[in-house]
């Protein structure tokens, strides 16, 4: 099969000279091989139902979707609105529509994972997919927290070094009422994969999502997440660490969409690129009608090693309601002066130097991982990249 899709469209287009409304994708003749992630961990309490039909796994989407529908009516959206290339999205995700049609193409079945109503669940559930050499792999999971319940669920992909298929992963998630969702993904990919990571889902009132993502490997990969902050209080916090080394290519695509009643967004984008690696990063704060009192704040942090890199930054605020504070920053540079001083004074030269900066701003990310061995196998795999 043929891919071409445009993904990771911002919700309001800017300057096409700045080349960052949206990123096509155009792959000839992939067969993917396998259509699912081996669930490593399925602990008490939480069930796993595999090969579910999209519809039945996304029906737990349908009341919020009509509500979304209802409240939109007769309202009209900013300049350059793309809402409308994601009108078939029950729910909608951070790369787009294209990847939903992608895994319809492909018969792709849901792998769903539900808690246990009012269930505090302790341990992960950990998911893991090993991408092999001439193989491509596509997968769809669809994660249901019900009220008053929590859950973590883990997702690691790695491959063989000389891969050089495709590892596309799909992720949808529902975050009822007073319940919360810590969502871990590490990409540890080979340098020749292509990687898709497409996210999307919802929370409810005083619910909680929370996000740990790190993107170290892959030749290019493309990573977005939508955010649907539909219930009062509703909660979000993202954390998402990156490294870009060689000729690696790297899009972000991160959405709030805050329309709750003093709901909360938090996203922290923190990483390095080097050599000749280019990072294109979106991030938006849409504050929609009824969101008074909501709060979004979104950070970017890069640190540049190379003169050789590429990277273009564009933060976003929609805002349809008074009261409301969205902020956003980034902060773009290279190792100072001062600093490589102080550490050469103390006999660490400037390639030493480099690598305890990266792995400083990779293990505030790392740490934040909610399982030892995971985390020590992200150390080994920077080891060999560093």
């Amino acid at each position: 099969m043929n891919i071409d899709m445009r993904v990771n469209e911002l919700p309001a287009k800017t300057y096409r000279w700045l080349k960052l409304n949206g990123e096509d994708i155009s792959e000839k003749d992939i067969s993917f091989s396998k259509f699912s992630m081996e669930a490593v961990k399925v602990p008490e309490g939480v069930s796993l139902s595999e090969n579910v039909d999209a519809s039945e796994a996304e029906s737990v989407f349908a009341p919020s979707h009509e509500a979304n529908l209802k409240a939109d009516e007769g309202l009209v959206g900013p300049n350059g609105d793309t809402a409308p290339n994601h009108a078939g999205q029950i729910v909608r995700t951070g790369m787009g529509s294209g990847v939903d049609a992608l895994l319809e193409s492909a018969g792709v079945k849901a792998s769903v994972v539900k808690a246990v109503e009012g269930t505090k669940t302790l341990e992960p559930v950990m998911f893991h997919d090993h991408l092999e050499k001439g193989k491509s792999t596509i997968s769809r999971q669809v994660i249901i927290v019900p009220d008053d319940a929590e859950l973590t669920v883990i997702m690691d992909y790695d491959s063989d070094a000389d891969a050089e298929g495709i590892e596309a992963v799909s992720t949808k998630f529902y975050v009822g009422s007073n319940a919360i969702l810590h969502l871990v993904k590490v990409q540890m990919l080979g340098k020749k994969v292509r990687h898709f990571d497409d996210l999307g889902g919802v929370v409810m009132d005083n619910g909680k999502f929370d996000l740990v993502e790190m993107e170290m490997g892959a030749s290019k990969a493309y990573v977005g997440a939508y955010v649907g902050l539909l219930g009062k209080e509703a909660v979000s916090d993202n954390n998402t660490g990156f490294l870009g080394t060689d000729d690696q290519f790297y899009d972000f695509n991160y959405v709030a969409e805050q329309r709750g009643k003093k709901t909360e967004s938090m996203a922290t984008f923190r990483g390095i690129l080097d050599g000749n690696a280019t990072k294109n990063w979106r991030g938006s704060l849409d504050f929609c009608e009824s969101s008074a009192g909501s709060v979004g704040d979104e950070q970017e942090d890069t640190l540049l090693l190379s003169p050789g890199v590429i990277n273009r930054s564009m933060p976003l605020i929609l805002c349809k309601e008074e009261n409301v504070d969205g902020r956003h920053g980034a902060t773009i540079g290279q190792l100072s002066d001062d600093m490589l001083f102080y550490m050469e004074t103390r006999g660490i030269d400037k390639e030493s130097a480099k690598k305890i900066m990266v792995r400083a701003r990779l293990d505030s990310v790392a740490r934040m991982i909610p399982d030892e061995d995971l985390r020590n196998k992200v150390a080994v795999y920077l080891d060999g990249i560093l």
